[in-house]
């Protein structure tokens, strides 16, 4: 690590020995297709069925968990994108497994198939490269972000009932329809 680079992440709550790694070409393409899909993600339910901010990340906490691990990746940190896929792993790779594969959810499911792309390449960089401490740290971070928010979310949906179901079978529209 050069000088200027220690002393622009000195800032961050972990070593700054944890930081680099090299961004290769796969990374750029899984982290450029994946944060199209959220961008796109995030116009739909902000923008076409207007939903608050706070809805929006109730509902699709895949983009935010895809936001993160791009700036994971343009930092340069296997700890923080260790710690945004774990997040991926549980929407992205878990929708794949709860939405439906047919007409509008086919969309999201590109995006959760991306993501899953997105978590296996941090694997195999942070596996491959040996960063225990990394992955360690990582998901433990992950993790203690993953529990609460879940936890909230639950809730948030309970007080909704219908909502969850209309999500998963494709048929959820903009509000008053």
């Amino acid at each position: 690590m050069d000088i200027d680079q220690s002393r622009t992440l000195s800032w961050l709550p972990f070593k700054a020995a944890e930081i680099p790694f090299t961004r290769d070409v796969a990374g750029w393409a899984i982290v450029g297709l994946n944060l199209l899909s959220a961008v796109w993600s995030t116009f739909v339910f902000l923008g076409f069925l207007r939903l608050t901010p706070v809805e929006w990340v109730m509902i699709n906490t895949c983009a935010p968990s895809v936001y993160l691990f791009a700036v994971a990746f343009l930092l340069k940190s296997p700890l923080l994108m260790v710690a945004a896929s774990v997040w991926m792993l549980r929407f992205g790779v878990g929708g794949l497994f709860v939405f439906s594969w047919e007409g509008v959810n086919l969309v999201a499911q590109v995006g959760h198939l991306l993501m899953t792309a997105g978590v296996l390449y941090t694997a195999w960089r942070v596996i491959g490269e040996r960063r225990w401490r990394a992955l360690t740290l990582g998901v433990a971070l992950g993790l203690a972000a993953l529990i609460p928010f879940t936890l909230l979310q639950g809730a948030w949906f309970e007080a909704r009932p219908g909502l969850l179901e209309s999500l998963f079978s494709g048929s959820y529209g903009p509000p008053g329809q």
